[in-house]
């Protein structure tokens, strides 16, 4: 950006200067901080803890091309193993609006409702609602000859917590990160030896401009000492612009 000033200031261009400077001033758009351009890729470290204790993962996923589809507004993030995740770029933000998924030899297009993933508007306190399934509830011990999972729906409260986070990551320390905070509950009947329970989830996010989701922590308790709590924390090990 300095270049562009000097370049501009030897052209002797007032329009171009002041343009260079509200570039270098201009705030990041939501697009920024969760970017779809074709060939971007990450890889993250995953580390999942249950009742039966923790394990590390990798998960990884890419921007491929909408080919075939007639909407200029969707893109898609596939991973490894061909999963898909499609979205729209909306007046009110990135929505999530389908899934494909691999069940056995078959590949099965879920459509979803509209999920915004993240708002147009990005200041402090924003905050909108999206549903959630647990997925760190599990047990493998007695009374069960088998893992047990807890998995149900949860309406999630998001909110903007921050425009100038800050998180350390195997791939560096990112400054200036959006963050976001979520927060939900349910009470149900889930069997299987637990009857009524009440499910809480927290969630937190970092966002970094230019590069995408950088970090990840989840938090998923119960009232039923069997299945009593999970975490999940995920955190970008590389990416690759495009």
């Amino acid at each position: 950006m300095a270049c562009a000033i000097v370049r501009a200031l030897a052209r002797g261009s007032l329009a171009l200067i002041i343009s260079a400077l509200y570039a270098c001033q201009r705030a990041p758009a939501t697009a920024d901080y969760f970017p779809f351009a074709v060939g971007t890729s990450w890889q993250y470290r995953v580390l999942r803890s249950t009742m039966d204790g923790s394990r590390e993962q990798r998960y990884a996923l890419a921007n491929v091309a909408a080919a075939g589809s007639d909407d200029p507004s969707v893109r898609i993030r596939e991973t490894l193993d061909g999963q898909r995740y499609y979205y729209r770029v909306a007046d009110a933000g990135i929505l999530r609006i389908g899934t494909r998924r691999r069940r056995g030899n078959r590949t099965v297009i879920e459509d979803e409702s509209p999920q915004l993933v993240l708002p147009a508007q990005l200041a402090a306190d924003v905050s909108w609602h999206a549903p959630t399934m647990t997925s760190v509830l599990e047990n493998s011990g007695a009374p069960w000859d088998s893992t047990f999972r807890v998995t149900v729906p949860v309406t999630m409260q998001y909110r903007v917590e921050s425009l100038e986070g800050e998180v350390e990551t195997p791939a560096g320390r990112f400054r200036h990160c959006l963050t976001i905070a979520g927060a939900g509950s349910t009470a149900v009947d889930v069997g299987s030896n637990l009857g009524h329970t009440t499910i809480t989830i927290s969630t937190r996010e970092w966002y970094a401009a230019g590069v995408g989701l950088v970090r990840l922590e989840r938090h998923e308790q119960t009232s039923a000492k069997q299945v009593a709590e999970g975490r999940l924390v995920m955190e970008l090990d590389s990416w690759h612009p495009r």
